[in-house]
C-alpha cells in the first residue's frame, strides 16, 4: 500500500469505528428514544433562514380509518400572506387540497385533514417549487368482512418521453456501429465493445428517463419523480434505493440506483437517526443502513473491482466523450509527469477523507450530543448548505441535472428555482460552485485522458476494498501478464488513460493496482500473444494478441 493511502486509510477507519461507539455503548440516553428527530416550529422566534425551502412534520404515521391528522411546517423565508398546498394523496391516486396561509413572521402552517381510506397516503406540503414528502399509514380496525374487495384503480400507462427515446435509439446505433466496425479492427474491438456496454448501462442506471414525468398521476407530476428504484419501496430500510458502486447521481429524476457517496454522508450528517430526510422515511438508524451500504460496495468491489470504473461510470463515460472530441478535432493528448501523477492519484483518498470526516464533524451534536461546527443544526448555515458536502462541488450532479432539463425529464423551475440561497451559494440542486467544478473537469478531461477518475474519491473506496489486502487476495477479477513474454515495447504504459507503469514495470503475475480502471486497453494492444490476461473468477476472458500479423 502506498504510504500516503495508508496514513488516510487508517484515519479513516478508526472514525467509521468511533461512529459505532455511541449507539453500542448507549453513551447517550438522552436521545430521543426512538431515535427521531422532531422539528419544533417556534411560535415566538422564526427559524434561522438562509433561502428558500419547506420543512414538515406529521403528528403520527400510523392512523386508523377515519382519524384525523395535522401536519405542522414552516416555510423559508417567511412573508407576508403566503399560502401553502398541502396535498393528501389518497391509495387510490385521488387528493385532497388544502390551501392554507402562513404565519408572516414565523412562516409556520398547520393543516388537519380527515384520513377516509385505508391503506399509504403520501402527503405533499408544497411550496411554489419546493416540496417536503410526508406520509400515514391508514389501517381499518373493524373491517366489514362482508365489503366488496376494494378493486385498485386502472392508471393510464406513462407516456414516454420520445425524445429521450429517439437519443436512446441514436445512441445505440453509435454503440452498435462501433462494435461492428471495431471487429474489423483487432485494436479497436475490446474498446468498441465497451462503448456499447457504457451507453446501455447509463440508460439502465437512469431508466425512469424515459418516462415523462408530465404524465404521471398527479399531483406527482408537481414533483420531482426520484421514484423509480430497484429494491426500495416506501417501508423499505433503504428507500433512497440500492447503491451500485459508480456515479448514479441521486439528484436527477429517473434513477435506477443511488450513488453510495450521497448515501455515506448524508445517512452521517444530516440523517443520522431513523426519521424523515429529503423526500423519505427512515426506518432503521443511520448507522445500520452505513452498514448495508459499506457491505454492498465491499462486495461489488471484490467482484469487480475498479471494473466499475472502466465500463459502468456514467461519468467514466462522459470522459471518455472528451477524448473523442480532442481526437476529432486532432489535438494530441498530454500527460502528467509519473511523480506528479502518483501523488495526483493519492488525491483521491485524501478527498476520501475529507467526505468521511466532515460528515461526522457536521453529525457530532447528533451522535455524540455535542456540536463541533456552529451551524449543524436543523435550518443552520451548514444543515443549509453543506448538507452532504461532497455533492455540492461534485462535477456528476450538474451534468445529470442539465442533461435531463434539456430532454424534458425535470423543470427547469426544480433545478434552478429551488436552489437554496443565492445561487453561488451552495444548495440543494445546481449551483455556481457545481457549474464550476464541472467546466474545470471538462476542460481537464479534455486534455488529460480520464483526469478526473484519477482523483475520484469513488474510485478510492473501491480500490480500498480490491486492490489492498487482504481484499486483494480473493479479488474476483485479475489482470495477469506473462513475464517470459513481454518483450517491454512499452504499449501498455503508452495507452493507458491513467498512466498506469506498473502493467509495463512488474515482471508478473496480477499486475492491476489501485489506480487501474481495467478498461482493457492494455490488454487490446499488447502486440505480444497471451502476454496479458483479463480474468474473471479465475476465468480467461480476453487475452493479448499480435495484431501486428496478417491474418
Amino acid at each position: 500500500m502506498k504510504k500516503l493511502s495508508r496514513v488516510i486509510f487508517v484515519p479513516v477507519v478508526v472514525v467509521l469505528a468511533l461512529l459505532a461507539l455511541p449507539g453500542s455503548l448507549n453513551l447517550f440516553p438522552q436521545a430521543n428514544a426512538a431515535g427521531v428527530n422532531v422539528a419544533v416550529f417556534s411560535a415566538q422566534v422564526p427559524l434561522p433562514c438562509y433561502g428558500p425551502c419547506i420543512t414538515a412534520n406529521i403528528t403520527t404515521n400510523q392512523a386508523n380509518i377515519g382519524d384525523s391528522v395535522t401536519v405542522t411546517g414552516v416555510i423559508c423565508p417567511p412573508a407576508n400572506n403566503v399560502t401553502v398546498r398541502v396535498i393528501f394523496t389518497r391509495p387510490n391516486y385521488s387528493w385532497i387540497d388544502r390551501y392554507v396561509l402562513t404565519n408572516n413572521v414565523t412562516g409556520e402552517f398547520n393543516a388537519t385533514q380527515q384520513l377516509d381510506m385505508a391503506g399509504f397516503w403520501n402527503i405533499f406540503p408544497v411550496y411554489g417549487h419546493i416540496n417536503d414528502r410526508l406520509y400515514c399509514v391508514v389501517t381499518d380496525p373493524h373491517p366489514d368482512p362482508l365489503a366488496p374487495t376494494p378493486v385498485p384503480p386502472t392508471l393510464s400507462l406513462f407516456k414516454p418521453n420520445y425524445l429521450v427515446v429517439v437519443l436512446a435509439i441514436l445512441a445505440l446505433c453509435v454503440g452498435v456501429g462501433a462494435v461492428i466496425l471495431g471487429m474489423r479492427r483487432k485494436t479497436r474491438k475490446i474498446s468498441s465493445i465497451r462503448l456499447l456496454v457504457q451507453i446501455l448501462i447509463v440508460f439502465a442506471l437512469f431508466f425512469g428517463v424515459f418516462i415523462d414525468h408530465q404524465y404521471t398521476p398527479f399531483p406527482a407530476e408537481q414533483l420531482a419523480p426520484h421514484e423509480f428504484l430497484i429494491g426500495a419501496t416506501s417501508q423499505s430500510i433503504l428507500p433512497d434505493g440500492l447503491p451500485v458502486p459508480a456515479f448514479a447521481c441521486w439528484y436527477p429524476c429517473g434513477r435506477t440506483f443511488t450513488c453510495p457517496l450521497w448515501q455515506l454522508q448524508t445517512y452521517v450528517y444530516p440523517f443520522w437517526n431513523a426519521g424523515h430526510g429529503w423526500g423519505v422515511d427512515y426506518t432503521i438508524p443511520g448507522l445500520e443502513r452505513l452498514g448495508l451500504v459499506l457491505a454492498v460496495v465491499i462486495v461489488a468491489a471484490v467482484l469487480l473491482g475498479r471494473f466499475w470504473c472502466g465500463w459502468v461510470c456514467p461519468f467514466g463515460l462522459y470522459m471518455d466523450v472528451m477524448t473523442k472530441l480532442r481526437k476529432a478535432v486532432k489535438i494530441k493528448h498530454r500527460s502528467f509527469s509519473q511523480r506528479f501523477n502518483e501523488k495526483f492519484h493519492q488525491l483521491s483518498y485524501v478527498i476520501l477523507a475529507l467526505i468521511v470526516i466532515l460528515s461526522v464533524v457536521f453529525a457530532s451534536e447528533f451522535i455524540a450530543g455535542t456540536q463541533l461546527v456552529t451551524g449543524t443544526q436543523q435550518g443552520g448555515f451548514v444543515s443549509t448548505y453543506y448538507s452532504a458536502p461532497f455533492c455540492q462541488v461534485c462535477p456528476m450532479k450538474p451534468l445529470c441535472l442539465l442533461v435531463e432539463v434539456c430532454v424534458g425529464s425535470m423543470k427547469s423551475d426544480w433545478i434552478f428555482g429551488t436552489t437554496t440561497g443565492q445561487f453561488w451559494q451552495l444548495g440543494q440542486y445546481v449551483t455556481s460552485l457545481n457549474l464550476a467544478a464541472l467546466a474545470l473537469v471538462t476542460a481537464a478531461a479534455f486534455f488529460f485522458r480520464r483526469s478526473w477518475c484519477r482523483i475520484c474519491p469513488l474510485g478510492a473506496l473501491i480500490a480500498l476494498f480490491n486492490r489492498f489486502p487482504p481484499f486483494k487476495w480473493i479479488s474476483g477479477v485479475r489482470l495477469e501478464k506473462a513475464e517470459e513474454k513481454c518483450t517491454k515495447c512499452g504499449v501498455c504504459k503508452r495507452v493507458c488513460p491513467t498512466q498506469v507503469t506498473e502493467v509495463y514495470e512488474a515482471k508478473g503475475g496480477d499486475v492491476a493496482t489501485s489506480q487501474c480502471l481495467m478498461c482493457l486497453r492494455c490488454v487490446e494492444m499488447c502486440p505480444e500473444k497471451d502476454c496479458l490476461k483479463f480474468k474473471v473468477a479465475g476465468k480467461t476472458v480476453c487475452k493479448s494478441r499480435n495484431w501486428l500479423e496478417k491474418p
